[in-house]
């Protein structure tokens, strides 16, 4: 019979999931829940009756496989319900003790609490209590918080959403170096000469396979651990987590304020014109009409400026047109009619002139 050991290494199923962030989360919640880090009673305060029926509302046959487990129903009569009165029957069926937790969490399957519920959510279940802040509570807390981490780094690498590089770039060389007891570096140095006498390369592979998961837990603190890689690589980089803003994030400034060569020109405000006074509109050719009289009172009263008015502006008068003078070197010409006509006259005066002599 295997130890509980053996149960925390070695989760009693295997996941048939296509996709790796599927199996990944699959693995890591039956994981937390077979290494006492979470129990049936925190799943569903987590995902109740209601949430779990709602995930199943197209799966009539996954619903009528619990109704029956759970509330004692006849299978055929199991089918006939929807998904709000399955959710209503189980709900009664846990608050009269009829059935457990244990055993709502037992028939909704690995995969299928994968296939049905939100990813973010089972994250949420995953992450909470921060165990990986574990410092109180005994050993037994944090070798529990230790043998989780190292198995999602496990399960991580196994179904291909990091590598062996985000790993040792999360953890860094330095804090490696600087953690790990000299019998680790040792056997570091001696695999990497070892790969050089073979005339291979010692790469992050190598590193990670000589110094497991399981030796990192033991040294790393878990803290640095999930917050350089399990938090970044894994959860933020596959949706579990939405992205904290980073700190050059928060200081570009935002796009719609962003200034671009195709950025719109901006028209100068208009100015005000509440303040100019309407002028009336005539049609072409209509004289204006009268402007309306004042009382006496009214107009002995108020000023033009007391009444909101503009004072009249004095008419001008245009000056004459210039006449239009002859050049002084070029003589005036005449008609020839009129010519003829001055000589009588200058000729007419002469005479009447010498007859008054």
């Amino acid at each position: 019979m295997p130890d509980d050991n053996d149960r925390i290494t070695k989760p009693p199923f295997m996941s048939l999931l296509s996709e790796g962030n599927q199996r990944f989360l699959a693995h890591v919640v039956e994981h937390g829940l077979a290494c006492g880090r979470r129990n049936s009673d925190d799943f569903i305060r987590h995902f109740s009756p209601h949430t779990i029926m709602k995930g199943l509302a197209n799966e009539p046959a996954r619903r009528a496989s619990i109704l029956v487990s759970t509330t004692g129903l006849k299978e055929k009569i199991a089918l006939k319900k929807d998904w709000v009165d399955a959710a209503t029957d189980l709900q009664i069926a846990l608050d009269e003790g009829e059935t457990d937790a244990s055993t709502v969490v037992t028939l909704f399957t690995p995969d299928d609490r994968v296939r049905f519920l939100e990813p973010q959510q089972l994250w949420a279940f995953i992450r909470e209590g921060e165990f990986w802040k574990a410092s109180s509570g005994g050993k037994t807390a944090v070798d529990t918080a230790r043998s989780h981490i190292a198995f999602m780094l496990d399960r991580a690498l196994e179904d291909k959403l990091l590598t062996h590089r985000d790993i040792v770039e999360g953890l860094t060389v330095e804090e490696l170096a600087s953690r790990l007891p000299k019998a680790e570096l040792g056997r570091l140095i001696s695999q990497a000469l070892a790969s050089g006498a073979r005339g291979s390369a010692f790469t992050e592979v190598e590193l990670i396979e000589t110094t497991t998961p399981s030796i990192l837990v033991q040294h790393v603190a878990l803290t640095h651990i999930w917050d350089t890689v399990i938090v970044p690589k894994i959860a933020e980089r596959h949706g579990y987590q939405t992205p904290a803003k980073g700190i050059e994030t928060s200081l570009r400034p935002p796009a719609d304020l962003e200034v671009t060569s195709q950025s719109p020109q901006i028209d100068p405000p208009l100015p005000d014109l509440s303040a100019v006074e309407d002028k009336p509109k005539h049609a072409e050719g209509a004289a204006p009409a009268p402007p309306k009289e004042m009382s006496p009172r009214a107009s002995s009263a108020a000023t033009p400026a007391q009444a909101g008015l503009k004072p009249p502006t004095p008419n001008r008068v245009a000056p004459p047109p210039k006449s239009k003078q002859p050049p002084l070197n070029r003589p005036a010409t005449k008609p020839a009619n009129d010519l003829f006509a001055d000589v009588e006259l200058i000729d007419e005066e002469l005479k009447s002139a010498l007859g008054e002599d």
